[in-house]
C-alpha cells in the first residue's frame, strides 16, 4: 500500500466521523446537505479532508486522484515525494499542524525532515529526538529553506546581515518559506518569487519546477526522465482544491452558491469579481448571508483606499490574472519573528537602505524596485493551509485581516473583518 494510499485511508476515517460530529453542533445547517457525496465511493474523485473551518475537497480533471502517480512516489534519492512538502490535508502545501503531527509520529525520521532544510545546514547532529526537533524548527513551523547568493549586478549591495542560526551572511541570502500549493494553478507564476517561470507559458513553469524539485529536494541524480516530469505536470494542472463545505453554513454549492472544488475546476483565468456567493446576499441563513457580506468587502474598495481585489483579481480563483508581483510589506523587520534573519540592503545609486527579511523578487532579478514582491497566490482552499503569507507571519485568518489593517492601511469594522474571515474560510 502506497503512502498516499494510506494516509487517505486514515484521513477518510477522521474526515466522515468528524463531518457528523461537526455538523450536529453547527448553527442552522442542514446535516444532509452537508454530508451528501461525502461517501467512500467517491473519496478519490473528490477527496475530503478536515480543517477547522469543516471540510476542504480536491477535484481532478483526470477522473480521480491516483495515489500511484509520480507526485505521490519519490523520484529522488532520499526517499521525499512532492506529497511530503505539498501535502493535500494542508491544501496540497505544507502547514505547521501536518508537519508536527508527522514529526510526531516518526519521531522526526520521515523523509521530510531532511538536512536540506536544516535550520543550521546540516551543523547540528540530528541523532535523537530532541536534537532533530531543535534542528528542524522552521520546518516544523511549516517552512523549507531558500538561499540566493547575491547578483553581482544587482543594483544593490549588502551591507549587513543578522541570521539567528549564523548561516546567512553579506555574500549568502538563508531564509525560509511556506510551500505554496500545487492545485489551482492558472497563471504562469509557479513559485513565490518567479524562479521557474519560463515566458508565460505554464506548463514550461511546471516542469521546470518538477525538475528542480526532483534533483533539488528530493536529491535525485540528473537527467530527470521526462515521461515522470510530464506526469507530475499533469497531475498539478488537473488539480482544484478549495472548501465544500462550511460547520456553519453547510454545504458551500448550494441554494445558489458555486463554491467547491468542481465548480473551480471550469473557472478560467479572467479578471473578475468574486460572484460565488451572490445568490446568498440576504439570506435567511445568516451564516450564508455572512460569507456573502464578507465576499462584497473582499470585491470593493476600501472607504480607507485599496480592496483585496486590488491584488487578488483573477474571477472566484483570487490569483493575479497578469501574474503580478506585489510588496505587501510582510518582510518589513517590524513583522519578522525572532527566529528569522534580517539583511540591509543599499542602493549603488541612490544609497538609500532597506532592512528586509526576505527580498522575494529582487533576490532574483537584482531590481531594487523588485525588492520583496511576491506572486500573489490562490485564495480557494486557503482555509486549510494554515501559517499565511511567504514567511507564515499570519497564524490564521483573522491575523491576515489585522496585518493588512496594519500594513496596508486597510480599515474594517469588528463586524466586517468576521465577515471577510467567513468569506475567506468559505473559499
Amino acid at each position: 500500500m502506497s503512502r498516499a494510499f494510506e494516509r487517505a485511508a486514515a484521513l477518510a476515517a477522521t474526515i466522515l466521523m468528524g463531518a457528523g460530529c461537526a455538523a450536529d453542533t453547527a448553527e442552522d445547517v442542514d446535516v444532509a446537505e452537508s454530508t451528501e457525496a461525502l461517501s467512500w465511493s467517491s473519496f478519490f474523485a473528490n477527496l475530503p479532508t478536515l480543517n477547522v473551518h469543516g471540510l476542504a475537497a480536491s477535484y481532478s480533471t483526470q477522473g480521480y486522484i491516483d495515489p500511484e502517480n509520480a507526485y505521490f512516489t519519490p523520484q529522488g534519492n532520499n526517499g521525499r515525494a512532492c506529497i511530503d512538502c505539498h501535502a493535500q490535508e494542508a491544501g496540497w502545501s505544507m502547514s505547521a499542524r501536518v508537519m508536527q503531527r508527522t514529526f510526531e509520529q516518526t519521531d522526526g525520521t520521515a523523509p521530510v525532515f531532511n538536512a536540506l532544510d536544516a535550520d543550521r545546514k546540516g551543523a547540528d547532529p540530528v541523532t535523537n529526538r530532541d536534537e532533530r526537533r531543535h534542528a528542524y524548527s522552521m520546518l516544523l513551523q511549516g517552512k523549507f529553506s531558500r538561499n540566493q547568493t547575491p547578483l553581482a549586478t544587482a543594483e544593490y549591495t549588502v551591507t549587513a546581515a543578522a541570521d539567528p542560526f549564523g548561516v546567512g551572511s553579506t555574500s549568502r541570502f538563508w531564509f525560509f518559506r511556506r510551500s505554496l500549493p500545487t492545485a489551482n494553478f492558472r497563471n504562469h507564476i509557479v513559485s513565490w518569487d518567479g524562479a521557474n517561470t519560463v515566458g508565460t507559458d505554464l506548463h514550461q513553469g511546471l516542469a521546470r519546477q518538477a525538475r528542480g524539485n526532483i534533483t533539488g529536494a528530493q536529491e535525485g541524480t540528473p537527467p530527470v526522465d521526462e515521461v515522470i516530469v510530464e506526469e507530475i505536470v499533469q497531475f498539478e494542472k488537473s488539480l482544484s482544491h478549495a472548501q465544500a463545505v462550511s460547520f456553519t453554513a453547510g454545504r458551500l454549492d448550494v441554494a445558489g452558491a458555486h463554491g467547491g472544488p468542481e465548480n473551480l475546476s471550469t473557472q478560467p483565468l479572467v479578471n473578475g469579481r468574486f460572484d460565488l456567493y451572490d445568490a446568498w446576499i440576504g439570506s435567511h441563513n445568516p451564516r450564508r448571508a455572512q460569507i456573502a457580506r464578507g465576499q462584497e468587502i473582499f470585491n470593493n474598495p476600501r472607504p480607507s483606499g485599496g480592496s483585496c481585489r486590488g491584488c487578488h483579481n483573477a474571477a472566484n480563483d483570487g490569483q493575479n490574472v497578469a501574474g503580478t508581483f506585489f510588496n505587501i510589506g510582510a518582510s518589513k523587520p517590524e513583522f519578522a519573528k525572532p527566529d528569522m534573519a534580517l539583511y540591509t540592503l543599499q542602493n549603488k545609486t541612490t544609497g538609500e537602505v532597506k532592512v528586509t527579511s526576505d527580498g522575494g523578487r529582487g533576490w532574483r532579478t537584482g531590481l531594487w524596485a523588485d525588492l520583496e514582491k511576491f506572486k500573489t497566490p490562490s485564495l480557494r482552499g486557503v482555509g486549510a493551509r494554515g501559517e499565511y503569507l511567504h514567511n507564515g507571519i499570519a497564524s490564521s485568518l483573522k491575523e491576515v485581516v489585522d496585518f493588512y489593517e496594519t500594513s496596508m492601511g486597510f480599515q474594517f469594522t469588528a463586524q466586517e473583518s468576521k465577515d471577510l474571515v467567513a468569506f475567506m474560510a468559505a473559499l
